[in-house]
């Protein structure tokens, strides 16, 4: 029937013809195109595959270079040792007449922080706290130098040669720098020779001419100004001898007096101002100094403040005198949110005065609102999560959602709360004369 009535109109049958033909070419044509398309996108996807593999292999090489880098700093820097053999973040040496306890953790990016402790004989200790400036390999490379020339100036140290004239060390350091030309790069450091017995000290500063020490008869930490002397690096040492030179000084610890090296990784901490919805804000007004602080830790118009020496101070007076520690952060997205550490339970120990440092700067740097979700992470030290699990009392609060990560692993890891990223190397070192 169908057949019939094309028959009986030829146009209308050769237009069927031709629609069919101009379909059946058009088939063809989509065919071969999406078999084009299919081969097209099946080389990018091989491309895609090739080209993360290639990243992956890549961003494991930096991340493995730079782990090897932090670890051979690690090497110079006084630490405790893992079961494994890893280095720690942390590690001490005491005896009935001194406590000396450091902290250092490297941040992303490789930096020049060191700092040692060296016992000379039964009396004395030699001690350096270095912070070379700038960031990577070069920086790395000056703090490794630096750290060899410690461990030769004083492997044959004795009372009479070189005795306590350490400057003679800090103008190798500084011929050693200017000598190799590394362009903008420079170090401050901190350099004592220490009586165990006595207490008597005798130090030599390039840059950082600041002390701190808690005093134990005044119950209250207090900078002590060095003579003021350049950076090691930037001028030749016979530049220097015409203006202030490297000097050494005297200082005496006494019972119970703790001495405290840091480098700017702590007191430069800083997190960032924010708003209910967790984004940065800047401030409208100066800083009112507050609360037994001496300097500003933020100006008008910026959108961070600093950890700052004043708190810092006021950390360690805490915990010497067992008492409570409430840190106030300007701007907080938590309106009014109390942060205390408890520490009327403390010994009064070098360990713990540099634990509560380093716990407090961290919680300094976190943050909570109702934008931390299951995919906001932050890692915790575990002897930092252990002390802060003792001591803040706001711990069950901020570390409520653990990640399970297994015991092996140094860290602990907590869900639906974030952190400002950490500024610089954070190296601390406290000296306690018993």
């Amino acid at each position: 029937m169908l057949k019939n009535s094309f028959s009986e109109d030829p146009y209308t049958l050769e237009q069927l013809k031709k629609y069919a033909k101009d379909l059946a070419r058009v088939y063809k044509s989509e065919k071969e195109k999406r078999k084009e398309l299919e081969n097209v996108y099946q080389e990018l996807e091989k491309y895609a595959k090739d080209l993360a593999r290639v990243y992956k292999s890549e961003k494991e090489k930096r991340v493995d270079i730079e782990t090897a880098h932090q670890e051979v700093q690690k090497m110079y820097i006084p630490l405790e040792r893992d079961a494994s053999g890893e280095k720690g973040t942390t590690g001490g040496e005491q005896n009935d007449q001194i406590e000396f306890f450091g902290y250092y953790k490297g941040a992303k990016v490789l930096s020049g922080d060191y700092f040692n402790y060296k016992r000379l004989d039964d009396k004395h200790y030699a001690v350096i706290k270095c912070d070379v400036a700038g960031k990577g390999v070069p920086a790395a490379l000056i703090m490794v130098q630096v750290a060899t020339l410690f461990d030769s100036f004083f492997r044959k140290w004795t009372i009479k040669n070189p005795g306590f004239r350490i400057n003679r060390l800090v103008y190798q350091i500084n011929d050693m720098l200017v000598e190799r030309g590394f362009k903008d790069k420079f170090a401050s450091l901190s350099l004592c020779i220490l009586n165990i017995e006595s207490g008597e000290g005798y130090y030599c500063n390039a840059g950082d001419n600041i002390l701190h020490v808690y005093s134990s008869s005044q119950g209250r930490t207090a900078t002590i100004k060095l003579p003021e002397a350049p950076v090691v690096g930037v001028f030749p040492s016979e530049l220097v001898d015409t203006r202030s030179g490297f000097k050494t000084v005297s200082h005496k610890l006494n019972s119970g007096d703790t001495l405290f090296f840091f480098t700017d990784g702590l007191d430069e901490a800083r997190r960032y101002f924010r708003n209910s919805k967790l984004q940065i804000i800047t401030c409208n007004e100066a800083f009112s100094k507050e609360n037994g602080a001496y300097e500003e830790i933020y100006f008008k118009g910026s959108d961070n403040e600093r950890l700052g020496v004043s708190r810092i101070h006021q950390i360690i007076n805490a915990v010497f005198n067992r008492e409570k520690f409430r840190l106030v952060k300007h701007y907080n997205p938590v309106p009014d949110e109390e942060l205390t550490f408890n520490f009327s339970n403390c010994k009064g120990s070098s360990e713990e005065a540099v634990l509560a440092l380093v716990s407090v700067e961290k919680v300094f740097r976190l943050y909570q609102g109702s934008k931390a979700g299951r995919s906001d992470k932050v890692v915790v030290d575990k002897k930092i999560d252990e002390f802060l699990r003792i001591y803040f009392d706001q711990y069950r609060k901020y570390f409520a959602n653990p990640i399970e990560t297994g015991d092996k692993l140094p860290v602990k890891t907590y869900s639906h709360i974030k952190e400002d990223e950490q500024y610089d190397d954070l190296t601390v070192l406290g000296i306690r004369k018993r």
